[in-house]
């Protein structure tokens, strides 16, 4: 007679039991593994939400429920083929544990990373939008050394053109304190 939740269940996520409580499908997405070169399969969980005291709730499994509350108190638990096993604790707390899913429903598989030296793909970098090939050019690029000796020659020209003219200016007379250079 539990044949009739599991399929609810399955197809429409979730499955209302009145004074039990509720079953939940809960979806959780592939997972990658980059360290070992997996990707995990996607997979689906039951929870359960226990009811509470006071709910008033009539639904098409009412009947069902109250046979699975029966049970509970006589068995102390109740199994639903192909969801899981209620049990009770204490002599109020009901407590859900989910049938496990096979491992062969849920393999995960190999991956290698492919690197394609050649293509060229956007990226973003900071906020600014590039490609991979300008990125590794920037990378690559060998700082060029500025060949700037021309300005130091230019300036010890000037100064030395600059000390001739204040050498003449002066009638070729510099000295420096009280020494005569002649």
């Amino acid at each position: 007679m539990y044949q009739i939740i599991a399929p609810t269940l399955f197809q429409n996520k979730i499955c209302r039991l009145p004074g039990v409580g509720t079953l939940i499908m809960v979806s959780h997405s592939a997972e990658t593994d980059f360290v070992n070169g997996r990707i995990k399969a996607p997979f689906e969980t039951i929870d359960f939400i226990a009811a509470e005291t006071d709910e008033n709730l009539f639904n098409e499994f009412s009947a069902m429920s109250e046979l699975v509350i029966k049970e509970l108190n006589e068995n102390g638990s109740v199994l639903l083929p192909g969801i899981g096993t209620f049990t009770k604790i204490n002599s109020a707390v009901i407590q859900f544990i989910a049938v496990s899913v096979e491992s062969v429903f849920n393999q995960s598989i190999e991956v290698e990373r492919v690197i394609r030296q050649d293509a060229s793909h956007p990226m973003l970098v900071g906020d600014q939008q590039t490609t991979n090939v300008k990125m590794s050019g920037f990378f690559n690029e060998q700082p060029t050394k500025s060949n700037r000796w021309w300005i130091w020659a230019i300036l010890l020209a000037i100064i030395g053109i600059g000390t001739l003219i204040v050498y003449f200016y002066l009638g070729g007379k510099m000295s420096l304190g009280n020494s005569n250079f002649y």
